[in-house]
């Protein structure tokens, strides 16, 4: 996997100046890739119909994006000067996920970055209902910035897992290695495997043929289980090359054991999948969600399955006839 466009959305144009950017531009030069940063404006005030303005709304939502834009590659010079093909755009749109998305599907681009809130003083970064939306609606992965610090060389996490019942779910097992993988590569770091393994009491309650059997040969019946478990995980990793000794497996609920274990193993990125039907159905639902991606003190890289589909409709309700192109760099 090589990612040849990769696009930062900043909510401002002075979000330039930022430790997404770095990080963005980092990636972008490890893959020799194009770099889009892009902005996405609205102002209902603005947009509103029959509103009180002399020149019009358009006149005036032109202004705004061709301001915004001039301020946006200003910014970008800075980028350019150390040898980075840096893109810029600005587009009318709202809600901003929705715009972002569109974004990424009008240049088909191959990963989206962004940077989550300040959190006060704390160097981990929160995340937003943007950012929400867009874990749910992105056609292409996602890298969720939340520390300030640099990859050097990096450590990416990739958490799985392989005890799936259905197709679709293991396809994204390996979106999710070939993700961290293609990462860890790029950076020249380290790929770790990691998966949470379901509690044997908590299988045994859901399963009656296992609470049929006899007490004394339950011991056996709970190592065969790991042993299932642990086979599963290194079926899925030998394509990768990924040695026994960098995967892990810990028994607990992932938002509890995951968070734990990519602190005590100073991950820098932690790969993970966003489907319904997969490894973070028992987590990426409501505050559960939130809980675990507040919790992790890393970056996180969101990967999706093959054949995903955003929800995000191509066109916009608040399209405007105002599309500029200067120099190649798309305005609107």
């Amino acid at each position: 996997m090589s990612w040849s466009r990769i696009m930062l959305a900043v909510a401002s144009p002075g979000d330039v100046e930022s430790p997404a950017t770095e990080k963005a531009a980092r990636l972008a030069q490890a893959f020799g890739a194009e770099l889009e940063i892009f902005h996405c404006v609205f102002d209902s005030d603005v947009a509103r119909p029959g509103r009180f303005a002399s020149r019009g709304a358009q006149l005036d939502i032109r202004e705004i994006v061709e301001q915004r834009h001039k301020q946006l590659d200003h910014n970008a010079e800075r980028l350019r000067a150390q040898g980075i093909n840096v893109a810029t755009s600005v587009r009318w749109d709202y809600p901003p996920y929705e715009g972002i998305v569109r974004q990424l599907t009008r240049h088909e681009s191959d990963l989206l970055i962004i940077q989550g809130a300040s959190k006060g003083r704390a160097a981990r970064l929160v995340l937003t209902h943007t950012d929400f939306k867009l874990i749910e609606s992105c056609p292409c992965a996602m890298l969720l910035i939340k520390t300030t610090r640099p990859y050097s060389p990096g450590r990416i996490l990739a958490a799985v897992d392989p005890t799936h019942a259905h197709a679709k779910p293991a396809a994204l097992d390996r979106a999710i290695l070939e993700s961290a993988r293609a990462v860890s590569s790029a950076l020249a770091g380290e790929l770790l495997i990691f998966h949470a393994r379901t509690p044997w009491a908590d299988v045994v309650r859901a399963d009656p043929a296992l609470q049929a059997i006899p007490q004394m040969e339950q011991a056996d019946a709970h190592r065969g289980y790991c042993e299932r478990v642990l086979r599963g995980i290194r079926e899925l990793a030998d394509p990768y090359q990924v040695a026994p000794e960098q995967i892990h497996v810990i028994e607990g609920a992932p938002e509890d054991c995951l968070p734990a274990f990519a602190h005590s193993e100073r991950a820098d990125i932690v790969t993970m999948g966003a489907v319904s039907r997969s490894f973070l159905k028992r987590v990426l639902i409501g505050h559960t969600a939130e809980r675990l991606l507040d919790a992790l003190d890393c970056d996180v890289l969101i990967a999706k399955a093959p054949g995903f589909r955003s929800p995000v409709s191509r066109t916009s309700a608040h399209r405007v006839d105002l599309s500029v192109a200067r120099r190649g760099k798309y305005i609107l």
